[in-house]
């Protein structure tokens, strides 16, 4: 009996092995999920990641590559082993791919994120990856004034969840009207942090699922202080936040000279910086040809590009 047992198991096992890697990934977090847990610690190169079981995005594509937004890392960590680990400011840290890895850099760090389970599950890895001396938490979403505000819950990508101004219309591209809402702090940046102690170099990462508008409304000198930003540009998600990308391209001018699209698993060293201006034509054109495009930018106040030795 034991050896048919034991049999059955190995069979079961070799039939799980041969699936796709995503395939194979969502069925061990059904597994899980049916005996009953909640979450999923996985070690990787961002750092040791616990994650939710319920979040088939940030967490699932982890235990896949080990890592997340590689190419943010990756010139993050450019930047620091070229002129000294500086800091790091997270608006939308979820759970802290990014801003574990910073702190691991020896970076000074400020994770900003107002969900309060995904908030939990980033103080746990930050504990977990023994860098609590090197970041400080803030619970609130980034925004232009001192405000409560309803926030979607996304069901599956939990790094999807966001504020909410107003009831989602007929034309909502993700199902927004059905995700239950909760209601959340949201605080102007610079009331979070004081831009003029952080140590340079100072590199913000804004992505807040189409709160930037107001981000950099809200954080003109922690703006005016960064020498680097990657934001990510998704103009569904500013236009349901009552923001144009005509008038977030004004905002980010008036900080950043320059500008590069930072593409998936894309080299630091491959990275281009061109006037601004040079640059919005093709960001109009992405969104004509589909209107969700999201696209991660590099902005930055130097020509050449601080990643570089």
């Amino acid at each position: 009996m034991v050896d048919r047992q034991t049999g059955s198991i190995e069979a079961v096992a070799a039939a799980m092995r041969a699936l796709p890697a995503k395939q194979r990934h969502r069925l061990l977090f059904d597994l899980l999920a049916e005996d009953g847990a909640t979450g999923i610690v996985i070690p990787g190169a961002n750092g040791e990641m616990e994650g939710s079981l319920a979040d088939r995005t940030i967490i699932l594509k982890y235990l896949k590559n080990k890592s997340w937004s590689v190419e943010t890392v990756r010139l993050m960590q450019a930047v620091f082993a070229a002129h000294g680990p500086g800091s790091w400011i997270d608006l939308g840290a979820n759970i802290g791919t990014t801003v574990i890895p910073a702190a691991l850099a020896g970076a000074r760090c400020h994770a900003v994120e107002p969900e309060p389970s995904n908030l939990a599950l980033l103080r746990c890895n930050i504990a977990r990856n023994g860098v609590a001396d090197r970041v400080s938490v803030h619970e609130a979403a980034a925004w232009h004034e001192a405000a409560e505000l309803e926030f979607e819950i996304a069901p599956s990508n939990l790094g999807d969840h966001r504020l909410r101004t107003k009831a989602p219309g007929p034309d909502s591209a993700y199902g927004e009207a059905a995700r239950k809402t909760i209601a959340v702090a949201a605080r102007p940046v610079d009331a979070l942090i004081d831009a003029g102690r952080l140590i340079g170099p100072v590199l913000v990462k804004a992505d807040v699922q189409g709160a930037e508008a107001q981000a950099l409304a809200g954080g003109t000198a922690l703006f005016d202080r960064a020498d680097i930003a990657l934001l990510e540009y998704w103009p569904y998600g500013l236009r349901r936040l009552g923001s144009e990308p005509a008038a977030l391209f004004a905002a980010v001018a008036r900080h950043f000279p320059y500008a590069g699209l930072l593409r998936d698993d894309q080299p630091p060293e491959t990275v281009r910086l061109a006037p601004f201006g040079d640059l919005t034509g093709d960001l109009f054109a992405a969104e004509r040809e589909n209107r969700t495009v999201a696209l991660d930018l590099v902005l930055s106040k130097q020509a050449r590009p601080l990643w570089l030795n």
